[in-house]
């Protein structure tokens, strides 16, 4: 399951700003767990506020912020609710003051050994909650404030608490917040709540006793990720240089946070690239050497697994009856669909070296695969036995249909052949379909990866433009070179979005293979 976020009408997710690129960004399901990959964007994309590197997928956690242009779209997994505020409303007897530059500057002496050794305790914080904790309890200790909080979001309608500390004299005061304070703060510079000299004529949070706010941005370069909340109750009131404490005190939690999200950031990378670099070891071993001959036959194959296993399948041997071979591609991504990939290698080739008919072995391999499978696992695949003097091929299409026959003097066409559906998919039986060859004939196979390869503007290369790039190529060589030379220029320096794999079995010019 993929889901398309971009410019495009088409997207899924439609952002329409000139900043977002048409085909964006994708998200798609792997292993049960949602990832996220730039496709190469001209603005990039942010997780939680740090620059996600094109093409290289990171899996995605519940409650991350995903920035493209101005949008911010948050993750919800539906894993642990998020500890959410209750905002008041806009409180129109208070008086929102910006606080002056030069009172922001002005930190005692006992303030800043609190600031400086919370500092290097923040540097230590493991990840958001323990950094915001540290950071409460500093407030408080800095301040003289009753009760603070570390607020993430980006406005004043949907935040979480990271952490809050209450100091003992305000234990029972409510948990009400201004979304008048809020909504300034959200403007990008500290403010404070001052009573209005008529209060008493509107709702305000200085009615339920509160008698101190003050409100810290947090920024992440030049985003707000959050807010640092401060409050007081029963008449106290924090001391001139408060501001100056808090304001210093976010610059360091914005520090603290930065890295905390650089560094979780490079570590999901780094455990899906080893996991990805392990699959594609062994997806390499499998198959076949990457130019041969058996008999009359040559063939010539080039793969490149894309940044996400998806698990193509390539099997070439020898068997009692002849020569065989097969390509194919399994539905889905991740590491099941490259454990089915190689499963499907293994037992297939294991039928067609026995001898078995083509038939019988891929009617084997499909009822392994039926009684095995997750429900939305499946493969698409194309399977040829060669008889030993060339002349006849008898082949299988299970629901992949990018194969083509390319004969000299004639434009290369898709072969039309019995099969079924793709293996997996039902424990039935496959036909077969007989083809007679002549000698120079070669048949092309191909994964999905070449031709739903999509270029700057969205377009797909399709099948058409592969036939035809064929056309004027001269052996087994010439054909996968010509497929690649077309991808690459199509994709135009983009990274492939899935695995690529081109193939194609020549029968060689013999003199008794050829005279009648």
């Amino acid at each position: 399951m993929a889901v398309t976020i971009g410019r495009a009408v088409d997207s899924v997710v439609h952002l329409n700003d000139q900043h977002v690129s048409r085909r964006h960004a994708t998200l798609a399901c792997i292993e049960g767990h949602w990832t996220l990959v730039d496709n190469g964007s001209r603005h990039g994309t942010l997780i939680n506020g740090t620059l996600l590197p094109a093409q290289d997928p990171c899996v995605l956690a519940h409650g991350d912020q995903l920035g493209i242009s101005s949008y911010v779209l948050r993750v919800d997994l539906g894993g642990e609710a998020l500890t959410l505020l209750q905002v008041s409303a806009a409180d129109s007897g208070s008086e929102v003051v910006l606080i002056e530059h030069d009172e922001l500057h002005n930190l005692a002496g006992r303030r800043l050994g609190v600031l400086l050794n919370v500092a290097a305790k923040l540097q230590q914080a493991k990840d958001e909650k323990s950094l915001a904790l540290t950071a409460a309890t500093a407030l408080l200790e800095g301040t003289g404030f009753g009760r603070a909080l570390v607020l993430r979001g980006h406005d004043d309608v949907s935040l979480e608490v990271l952490a809050t500390v209450t100091h003992d004299k305000h234990k029972h005061a409510q948990a009400r917040m201004s979304r008048t304070l809020l909504s300034a703060a959200a403007a990008g510079k500290p403010v404070r709540l001052e009573d209005a000299a008529n209060m008493n004529m509107s709702e305000s949070i200085m009615s339920e006793g509160v008698t101190a706010a003050l409100c810290i941005p947090i920024f992440l370069g030049a985003n707000i990720e959050g807010f640092l909340y401060l409050d007081s109750t029963a008449g106290v009131k924090p001391g001139s240089d408060a501001a100056a404490f808090a304001q210093a005190l976010g610059q360091f939690v914005a520090m603290g946070l930065g890295e905390i999200r650089r560094q979780d950031l490079a570590d999901r990378q780094l455990h899906t690239q080893t996991e990805l670099a392990a699959a594609h070891a062994v997806q390499r071993r499998l198959m076949p050497a990457e130019e041969g001959s058996m008999g009359p036959w040559r063939w010539k194959l080039h793969c490149e697994p894309g940044r996400v296993v998806a698990g193509d399948i390539i099997g070439a041997g020898e068997g009692a009856d002849g020569f065989w071979f097969f390509l194919g591609d399994v539905a889905g991504k991740g590491m099941s669909a490259g454990m089915l990939m190689a499963s499907i290698q293994a037992y297939l080739s294991a039928e067609l070296e026995r001898g078995g008919s083509i038939e019988e072995a891929m009617n084997a391999v499909n009822s392994y695969v039926c009684r095995h499978r997750s429900q939305s696992e499946f493969a698409t695949l194309m399977a040829m036995r060669l008889s030993a003097d060339g002349r006849v091929m008898r082949m299988v299409d299970a629901g992949h249909g990018m194969g083509a026959i390319v004969r000299v003097g004639t434009a290369a066409h898709l072969l039309q052949c019995n099969g079924g559906p793709p293996v997996g998919v039902v424990d039935d039986a496959y036909k077969s379909s007989e083809f007679q060859l002549q000698a120079g004939d070669r048949i092309l196979l191909f994964s999905d990866g070449v031709c739903e390869q999509r270029n700057a503007d969205g377009e797909e290369l399709g099948m058409q433009r592969v036939l035809d790039c064929v056309a004027s190529s001269f052996d087994e060589r010439s054909d996968v070179e010509c497929v690649m030379n077309l991808l690459r220029a199509h994709a135009a320096g983009t990274p492939f979005g899935d695995d690529v794999s081109v193939a194609s079995v020549a029968f060689e010019i013999h003199t008794d293979a050829s005279s009648s």
